[in-house]
């Protein structure tokens, strides 16, 4: 979901630039997080440890119906199909890097 930002530019034609929710759907595989990690904050509901070094993401959670969400139990994390990263690249925006991530 995108909204207006509430940005100001000198230009006479400023560019329209979106902000993006993007929604906490998939999940970390049990496999990569640590063992010792204690239960998720009652409050917030993160969860205390850094991101695994090789990230699994657990099949069974994930959206079949979005290209970009985050990783509910890690939501620093941006996840985005192979569909999202072919749009990225054929309208040639930069700065975004993209990694193959296995699942289980």
């Amino acid at each position: 979901m995108g909204c207006r930002t509430e940005l100001r530019f000198r230009k006479k034609n400023p560019p329209e630039l979106l902000e993006l929710q993007i929604e906490p759907r998939g999940r970390f595989h049990p496999d990569c997080i640590p063992s010792d990690v204690p239960p998720p904050c009652t409050t917030c509901g993160r969860h205390g440890f850094g991101r695994p070094d090789e990230p699994i993401l657990d099949a069974a959670s994930l959206p079949q119906d979005l290209d970009l969400f985050r990783v509910g139990n890690f939501a620093t994390m941006i996840i985005g199909t192979e569909q999202f990263m072919d749009a990225v690249h054929r309208l040639g925006f930069e700065g975004m890097t993209f990694r193959e991530l296995p699942t289980r």
